[in-house]
């Protein structure tokens, strides 16, 4: 657990430092694009990282379920959950996920076990497929790859691929609606589960954007929750973010609590 938070105020120090050394030269860029994140929440948005851009996105998620019997008890916490994404070419995306610090307190009645390890790196895109207008959504496809490495039980066997569709649909200039539906692989391509997100969310100030979700599985086990929180921006390319919710069924996490930071460096090629 001390791991974790250490891993987790690293990301943030030097997220925070890296933003203090650039932000003049951010404050000069007057043609700087605006500033869209993958976080928080579960799913994800349909607007790219613009071309030149490097974008980081990460945090800490604090998870606790009643698992087994009704004395046992799991706590996880996972971090930096990081999401390094690359504008390589307009339309186009090269996402990194996974590999991070993960941390599994099980406790039974006078019993508990501490496990730790790293999870499977991901390798990703994000492609447009249609761009915002008047009547017209963002919309965007996705397609991963889960790699066979890391600590044991965290990774699978076989390279094992996801996808989904996202749209994000501005209903007025404060609210929007976002749509994810994909399905994702376990163990190579033995067994698929299809998934979905759908949340609303509201631009109360500039700065200020609270959010609502509901996500879960199509098949397989009756996994849905929701989840709640909001982002606060800190500079023109700096943000922070607090989200966190319960399960709505019993095959689903309890409960969950996750805040992190999202940042872009200054354009990097054209």
């Amino acid at each position: 657990m001390r791991s974790a938070t250490f891993v987790f105020l690293s990301y943030l120090l030097a997220g925070l430092l890296l933003q203090l050394f650039v932000s003049n030269v951010l404050a000069q860029d007057v043609d700087v694009p605006s500033f869209t994140t993958d976080r928080p929440g579960i799913g994800d948005t349909a607007y790219l990282v613009p071309k030149g851009y490097v974008q980081f996105e990460g945090g800490l998620t604090y998870q606790h379920d009643r698992t087994g019997t009704p004395s046992e008890r799991t706590t996880t916490v996972s971090t930096p959950n990081t999401l390094l994404r690359f504008g390589f070419f307009d339309g186009m995306e090269l996402r990194l996920l996974g590999g991070e610090y993960i941390y599994e307190k099980t406790g039974s009645e006078n019993v508990t076990n501490h496990d730790h390890g790293v999870s499977a790196p991901v390798i990703g895109t994000k492609l447009q497929l249609t761009e915002q207008g008047p009547g017209m959504p963002q919309t965007a496809v996705f397609f991963n790859l889960t790699l066979p490495y890391g600590s044991n039980g965290l990774h699978p066997n076989e390279v094992t691929p996801d996808f989904k569709v996202a749209g994000n649909y501005a209903l007025s200039d404060q609210v929007s609606w976002e749509l994810n539906l994909g399905a994702a692989w376990e163990d190579g391509v033995d067994e698929i589960t299809g998934f979905y997100t759908t949340a609303l969310g509201i631009a109360i100030t500039d700065t200020f954007s609270p959010f609502a979700e509901f996500f879960g599985n199509m098949n397989g086990p009756s996994i849905h929750g929701f989840d709640a929180g909001f982002t606060y921006r800190v500079l023109p390319t700096v943000q922070l973010d607090l989200s966190g919710g319960p399960a709505l069924t019993d095959e689903a996490t309890d409960w969950f609590i996750a805040a992190g930071i999202s940042f872009r460096l200054p354009q990097l090629w054209s």
